[in-house]
């Protein structure tokens, strides 16, 4: 009986391995390896991160920075302005407002901005029960 798919090929990857990370500002360096399950299938034989999954790895990714970010409200100046490819490093820059609810982010590869945008979040205010 021939060996599993499973057991021959490696687990993809969700997330990126972090190279370097430094901080004020935020900055992690990502290396984009193949095996990022974000990839497969997204485009077979061209394979480019998708955008759904950059915005979810900055919202990750700050969420580490600088703790519950909050609950989402959206999405503004979204801009993708070169494919990630397999093979590239990546640095993601981070900055967060609190008193706005918006973390900035970016994704550089050396001098080529990739992407970037601003997530908006929204505070949630505990107010003590009254009687």
């Amino acid at each position: 009986m021939p060996p599993r798919k499973e057991a021959i090929l490696p687990k993809p990857r969700p997330i990126p391995t972090v190279v370097h990370r430094s901080r004020a500002p935020e900055v992690f360096t990502l290396a984009m390896d193949a095996d990022l399950i974000a990839f497969q299938g997204h485009f077979p034989g061209n394979p480019i991160l998708p955008g759904v999954v950059q915005v979810d790895w900055a919202v990750r990714f700050g969420t580490e920075a600088y703790g519950d970010l909050g609950r989402f409200r959206g999405i503004e100046q979204l801009k993708f302005q070169e494919p990630v490819r397999p093979g590239e490093t990546l640095e993601l820059h981070l900055g967060f407002d609190p008193a706005l609810g918006r973390l900035r982010f970016r994704y550089l590869a050396g001098a080529a901005r990739k992407s970037s945008g601003v997530i908006r979040f929204a505070r949630e205010v505990n107010h003590p029960a009254t009687d």
